[in-house]
């Protein structure tokens, strides 16, 4: 992630909200090339129980227009997760992030309903949400005192939440998994496990990401200098976030096997395997089999290439 962009986003404060109407709009963008979605109604989500234990509704809904989230006036709810998108960002975009999402919550063989419920749960009534903006943070002048957009959708939506995805017009597909499913795990991690599970907390230095994020540090295999910038701007808390947030985003990744999606190994994470994670950096190892692993399923890459190629 660039630097610009990552103090950006620890120093952007949201303003007014105002009230409007809202439209549902039907998925249109499906093709026999692409995967099948469960999907259900704005409304049949609203109807149901905030308990998301029951494997039903990991559904994707429909798009819905809503004037009343100032900058972001349409959105789509996965699973309680609500991601929001800019005017400029296409309805076929925003559906391929969402089963992107929706592909990370299938059913497997070591996935624990009820940790998972905990997750689900504090995502849906903390209100953790994800944001979609077009072509990167220049199309908006985020980095001018006066940007062009809010940083939040507001009504409740205001702090829960990491960074932007961004659709790139003329990314490939590579570059275009790699953008959707990092800064989805960001929000994962920086926000949902935040929340619900001390031990991924960025903000206690005690914590067990903490320490595993230490032990990588001191083997060398993770390299934390890039962000050294914002901690001696005197924004620790700033720092201490992004350095935890993208540390647990490289163990993910590359415990799922993506290595050859985010070109591992390279100067900021030296290791390329699921093995090497379990050798090399045992504490975060047990957080990813105690909570990861028994949350997520790891997304077919054929699949999401498939999606977005």
């Amino acid at each position: 992630m660039k630097l610009k962009t990552i103090l950006f986003l620890i120093v952007f404060i949201a303003c007014g909200a105002g009230q409007g109407d809202v439209e549902v709009t039907e998925n249109t963008t499906s093709n026999s090339d692409e995967p099948t979605t469960t999907t259900t109604t704005t409304e049949e989500v609203n109807e149901e129980s905030e308990d998301y234990s029951s494997e039903h509704v990991i559904s994707i809904g429909e798009i819905v227009t809503d004037t009343s989230f100032r900058d972001y006036q349409k959105y789509v709810d996965v699973a309680g997760l609500r991601i929001f998108a800019l005017p400029e960002v296409s309805d076929e975009y925003m559906y391929k992030v969402a089963e992107t999402y929706f592909q990370m919550l299938q059913q497997g063989e070591n996935i624990d309903n009820s940790l998972r419920s905990r997750y689900l749960n504090t995502v849906n009534n903390e209100k953790v949400f994800q944001r979609i903006g077009f072509e990167g943070p220049e199309y908006y002048n985020f980095d001018s005192p006066n940007p062009s957009v809010d940083c939040c959708p507001g009504n409740g939506y205001e702090d829960n939440h990491t960074d932007f995805i961004w659709e790139y017009q003329d990314a490939n597909t590579i570059g275009t998994v790699g953008e959707v499913v990092e800064h989805l795990l960001h929000t994962i991690t920086g926000a949902g496990l935040l929340l619900e599970f001390p031990e991924w907390s960025w903000e206690d230095t005690n914590s067990k990401i903490h320490k595993a994020m230490n032990e990588a540090v001191e083997k060398n295999i993770y390299d934390i200098s890039s962000y050294e910038e914002i901690k001696n701007n005197g924004d620790i808390e700033g720092y201490n976030r992004v350095t935890v947030q993208e540390f647990s985003f490289w163990v993910i990744v590359t415990s799922w096997g993506y290595g050859d999606i985010f070109d591992l190994p390279h100067g900021e994470f030296e290791i390329s395997t699921i093995n090497e994670v379990r050798s090399e950096l045992p504490l975060a190892f047990e957080l990813y089999v105690d909570t990861i692993e028994k949350i997520f399923t790891i997304p077919d890459k054929e699949l999401l290439k498939s999606l977005f190629s």
